[in-house]
């Protein structure tokens, strides 16, 4: 297929038989002299036919810049994208390091404070036995009676010393559960590099039967805020924190929601377990088994019920996109503008329970809005 041009055709006017010297800007057609003295072309603006064609190459000219230049901000987008991506990771990992390295020299200095003490206790047991030896050599130039008492008191002074490894056990499983935990987390990568279309958008609505009483939520449930005098805050079922849960559970699958923050007060999102939506059917206060991330105080932090990580060098995003794979157990917060990541949890462990959105909103003009889903 041979490209589109401006010029008149070789054939000349159909009409007339004469040749197309003229360009109608009106009608957009070439013409010859006695159409443009036609009742029809008379009044209209027209233009020589090299005048017309220049014309077109410089609008083409044009046309053809603005597309370049169109490509070159769309590639400087996307290069901004990706550096966002891995700085996101960068960050990540260099917290994760100094956390684990933190981690592990602590074990290290616990292993030898546990082994100076079980030497000191084995010394301890070794002179006690020493001498429940020479004294039992001693009764046995003595009465049976007296042999047999020594017998009984060796056993009653002999203890098995307490060794205390148990606890470094748990420490450097939990350790060898966060250096797997980085391992998923390469091993995902691809995964976590195109994150912010994980699965499908999410509908959610805010529940405000689980919403702490200085909370209000709006009327359609899409938006929460924090105020001074609200509900009774003495009420303890709802604990110290203010957060409110999504109504839907989720259970499986990959899926996605986005909320814009306020630029006031201290607000976090993330994931928690339907049984921390369940709290209030129990006098008991649960542990509350929750992944997030949020603004506190000038801070930016990473919060689960395990562990709590600052995240430094952190614009303060306006949207932020929360993404949820069930099944791996991945929770990852991005920059929705900047389409960049912020943190991401890569192993959480469900364990087959309902997975509900959450939401918290501390202090003065604190307010976290639900955007609706597009598409």
């Amino acid at each position: 297929m041979q490209p589109a041009r401006l010029g008149p055709s070789a054939e000349g006017c159909k009409k007339h038989r004469e040749p197309l010297s003229i360009y109608c800007k009106d009608d957009e057609a070439f013409i010859c002299l006695i159409c443009r003295e036609s009742r029809l072309h008379r009044a209209h603006v027209m233009l020589p036919v090299q005048d017309a064609v220049q014309e077109y190459k410089v609008k083409a000219l044009f046309v053809g810049r603005d597309i370049i230049f169109f490509i070159i901000e769309k590639t400087s987008t996307e290069r901004q994208k990706v550096l966002g991506v891995f700085e996101g990771l960068r960050l990540f990992l260099e917290e994760q390091e100094h956390h684990l390295l933190a981690q592990l020299e602590n074990t290290e200095r616990d292993v030898e404070k546990t082994q100076e003490e079980n030497v000191t206790i084995l010394t301890k047991e070794i002179s006690h036995l020493d001498a429940i030896i020479q004294e039992m050599e001693e009764k046995c130039q003595q009465p049976a009676s007296n042999f047999l008492q020594v017998r009984r008191l060796g056993k009653e002074i002999f203890q098995q010393p307490t060794l205390l490894l148990p606890d470094l056990e748990r420490n450097l499983n939990h350790f060898r559960e966060k250096n797997n935990a980085l391992e998923e987390i390469l091993k995902n990568f691809k995964g976590i590099e195109h994150g912010l279309e994980w699965g499908a958008s999410a509908v959610v609505t805010l529940d405000p039967s689980t919403a702490h009483p200085q909370l209000a939520v709006s009327a359609d449930g899409s938006s929460v805020r924090w105020e001074e005098a609200q509900r009774d805050a003495a009420n303890e079922e709802f604990g110290t924190d203010p957060f409110v849960l999504g109504h839907e559970g989720i259970t499986s699958g990959r899926c996605c929601w986005e909320v814009e923050v306020t630029p006031k007060g201290s607000w976090a999102v993330g994931v928690a377990k339907e049984s921390l939506k369940r709290r209030e059917e129990s006098g008991a206060s649960p542990e509350v088994e929750l992944w997030s991330m949020g603004f506190c105080e000038g801070q930016f932090w990473a919060l689960s019920s395990f562990e709590r990580m600052t995240l430094s060098q952190i614009q303060v995003p306006k949207r932020v996109r929360v993404t949820l794979d069930y099944e791996s157990g991945q929770v990852a917060f991005f920059d929705a503008d900047k389409r960049a990541l912020i943190f991401i949890f890569p192993s959480a462990s469900f364990k087959g329970e309902s997975i509900h959105p959450w939401f918290l909103v501390w202090g003065e003009g604190s307010q976290i809005t639900l955007l609706t889903p597009k598409g």
